[in-house]
């Protein structure tokens, strides 16, 4: 049988994946290169897997900047934020959750990119929603025309234990750039 500060930790494990996945949740994604108006969040449901993941499909804000033009051959620089509606049940210590996020490319770009770096900055207080920011990733662009960005599957870590997340339905674009001819 486990020692109580066995189930102690086990217990804090799965409260702070909670945790996670609430912030993944509502998250808000932001994609930049040279820097563009940030678009409007948009929201985007996922169903999660793991330890602590809450049952049903969870509403995430996703913010994502990008960059308004990149000439043809260029690459996109872009950043992210999301944000969820869930509440942590305890406080979560400043860098104590992590994750990555699937961008899938549509008109002009095609294929998909991963946005890496997610964090959450700051102490996150018991019932506060979470705010994962610091996702980057960068993609070249070789067709002219307008490159679109949508959130796709996600991974959150927290103290050791990883929350898969995927796309339930269809995602929206969530920002778009335009390739200019070479």
């Amino acid at each position: 049988m486990p020692t109580s500060s066995g189930l102690d930790r086990r217990r804090k494990r799965t409260l702070m994946s909670l945790a996670f996945v609430a912030a993944l949740a509502s998250g808000g994604t932001a994609l930049g290169a040279p820097p563009a108006a940030a678009a409007d969040p948009v929201s985007v449901d996922y169903t999660c897997t793991g330890p602590g993941a809450p049952d049903g499909a969870q509403p995430l804000q996703v913010t994502m900047t990008a960059p308004a033009t990149v000439p043809q051959g260029g690459t996109a620089n872009l950043t992210l934020e999301v944000t969820t509606q869930l509440t942590v049940p305890i406080s979560v210590p400043a860098n104590g959750v992590s994750g990555e996020m699937e961008i899938t490319l549509g008109g002009a770009g095609s294929g998909s990119v991963t946005a890496t770096g997610f964090t959450n900055p700051g102490r996150i207080p018991s019932g506060s929603t979470v705010t994962l920011t610091g996702g980057v990733a960068s993609v070249q662009l070789d067709a002219a025309g307008t490159a679109t960005f949508a959130p796709g599957n996600a991974s959150v870590h927290v103290f050791g234990v990883t929350v898969a997340c995927t796309v339930s339905g269809t995602a929206p674009v969530a920002a778009s750039t335009e390739v200019t001819p070479a």
